[in-house]
């Protein structure tokens, strides 16, 4: 009962965040190698947005990961969102506050589907709250512009600075007949995808596949010998790329599948 009144609570004080004196701005939940702390460690991280006039010190107020525990990091001291302006907490479970270097009591987590940014004033009243959204590695989700309500995916996140280059959103995933793998026999492999408007392009090699590779052209690929398939679609609508990646080995009996997937569309960032 608790997890449906907290769920509840979620989504109806994100329904008024933008009333909030600070909003969470962009996050990053798969920072591999894109933005250091302090330490010179790639944590995850929080941007946060002060839309107003004035700067804004947010000593004692609290960021969470979890709705049934809104208090669960408070701001130890002195911490300033400048007016009109950002500023980055690192998700690193360090639990300190030093300069201008934040660290929160937790980690993120994205896979796990449950988990949320929230942040309440020093009084305890809730300001913002956006549910933790899976990216691909090194991606970020964030408002498409600084404030707006609007929330997109980036190919590069913009940490400290204005958000730029909003893509609207990932996408379904293309399908391959065949799992790659070990097969006793031949193989004929065909592509699809779930959406009408794209073009898949693909190489037998191993070679990172792109719009100038060979196209497929929905005739069946026939396989006889151990071949690495990779696959990209491009969209009418302007770029848009899915790699998929599958090894076949024929004529024994073990499957063994890889995969990886991106797509990017102009004004629309789609990952399979």
């Amino acid at each position: 009962m608790n997890k449906i009144i907290y769920t509840a609570l979620f989504i109806c004080l994100t329904l008024f965040s933008l009333n909030g004196q600070i909003l969470i701005n962009e996050y990053s939940a798969a920072n591999y190698d894109t933005y250091a702390d302090n330490y010179g460690e790639y944590e995850d991280w929080v941007e946060l947005y002060n839309p107003t006039a004035s700067p804004i010190d947010i000593n004692g107020w609290a960021l969470t990961d979890k709705t049934s525990n809104p208090s669960k990091w408070l701001f130890p001291s002195s911490f300033i969102v400048p007016a009109n302006g950002l500023a980055v907490v690192y998700c690193s479970g360090r639990d300190e506050l030093i300069g201008s270097n934040a660290h929160t009591n937790f980690k993120i987590t994205q896979t796990k589907g449950n988990e949320v940014f929230m942040i309440s004033d020093a009084s305890g009243i809730f300001q913002d709250s956006i549910k933790v959204m899976p990216n691909q590695k090194t991606h970020t989700r964030g408002r498409e512009t600084d404030g707006a309500a609007n929330w997109s995916v980036f190919i590069s996140g913009t940490p400290n600075a204005n958000n730029f280059g909003a893509m609207e959103e990932y996408a379904t995933t293309p399908v391959f007949s065949q799992s790659g793998g070990y097969n006793n026999t031949a193989v004929n492999l065909t592509m699809s995808s779930p959406d009408p408007q794209i073009t898949i392009y693909y190489t037998d090699n191993g070679d990172e596949p792109n719009n100038s590779s060979t196209q497929y052209n929905n005739i069946p690929i026939n396989i006889t010998s151990t071949s690495v398939i990779k696959a990209i679609a491009y969209s009418s609508n302007g770029l848009i790329f899915r790699l998929v990646l599958l090894i076949f080995i024929p004529f024994s009996l073990t499957i063994h599948t890889l995969s990886q997937s991106y797509q990017l569309q102009a004004n629309r960032l789609i990952i399979y």
